[in-house]
């Protein structure tokens, strides 16, 4: 072999190691983006995306700056996606106005905060009341009148109105254990808040119905359309919508003396033990 050729290597020689590729920051990219000449909605929609970095950058939380980051990716793209940029620009815009401004009824709408919604479902049935207070004077006015004949619609109105006011008492008593609780879908706590006033309204009504019918007497009747009648009826309709334990236990007790009523009267007759036994009597 002669000088001049060249050594076989008898090893393969490890590749040289290159350079990782290192993309341009977000920031620099941002400054190189600027200098070039861009049409009018791309500048408005940059302007309003760093405008939305500033004013969030202490106020959103981290999905929502995450989601600003790719907003920005995808607008200094070679192809600017502008509808993705836009779409997702008006939520943060969104977002940060709740933010900024909780007490916003678009920001009420869209809380996840489950005493708020309690509270949403809660007006709501409320305002359903209205209607009831204006029929309820109207009546007064004209002189009432007795439904059925017996029963003053007056007091009637009456009672549901002092049932509504328990439950709403129950429900702001109970407010801050609403946000304790373990969180679920916000149309179930709509809903408990609205339908905790109609339900304290029906207790109270079959609390009216109840002592006066005598069917589970507790209390002495009072005289009728006495003041001490109507405060009897006023309290005890509050009580009844303010606990539904003991709208619950009234309601098990009337069903057990109606239980004991229907035993006794589909019970069997008793022999006939005139003679001292069950056989007829020998002639």
């Amino acid at each position: 072999m002669s000088d001049s050729e060249p050594l076989p290597s008898s090893a393969s020689e490890p590749p040289t190691p290159t350079a990782p590729s290192t993309e341009p920051s977000l920031e620099a990219r941002l400054q190189g983006f600027v200098t070039r000449p861009l049409g009018g909605e791309l500048q408005q929609e940059l302007v309003q995306l760093l405008h939305l970095r500033v004013a969030g950058a202490s106020v959103l939380e981290p999905s929502a700056l995450e989601c600003l980051q790719l907003a920005l990716h995808a607008l200094l793209a070679d192809e600017p996606n502008l509808q993705l940029v836009r779409g997702l620009r008006k939520r943060l815009e969104s977002r940060l106005a709740d933010r900024l401004h909780p007490l916003r009824l678009s920001a009420i709408l869209r809380t996840d905060s489950p005493s708020i919604q309690v509270m949403l479902g809660l007006m709501c049935s409320l305002l359903l009341t209205l209607p009831v207070l204006i029929g309820s004077e109207l009546l007064r006015l004209r002189g009432g009148f007795r439904l059925f004949g017996h029963l003053e619609a007056h007091l009637m109105v009456s009672v549901v109105l002092a049932g509504i006011l328990g439950s709403t008492t129950s429900i702001l008593v109970r407010i801050r254990d609403f946000d304790q609780a373990n969180p679920a879908q916000p149309t179930s706590k709509v809903m408990m808040g609205f339908t905790k006033p109609l339900v304290g309204a029906a207790f109270a009504l079959f609390g009216l119905l109840l002592f006066k019918s005598q069917a589970l007497p507790i209390f002495k009747p009072l005289d009728e359309g006495s003041l001490q009648e109507h405060c009897f009826f006023l309290a005890l309709s509050f009580v009844l919508g303010f606990s539904e334990r003991l709208a619950q236990d009234l309601i098990s007790q009337v069903e057990g003396r109606f239980e004991s009523t229907g035993k006794a009267i589909h019970a069997p007759a008793p022999p006939d033990v005139s003679t001292g036994s069950g056989e007829s009597p020998k002639g």
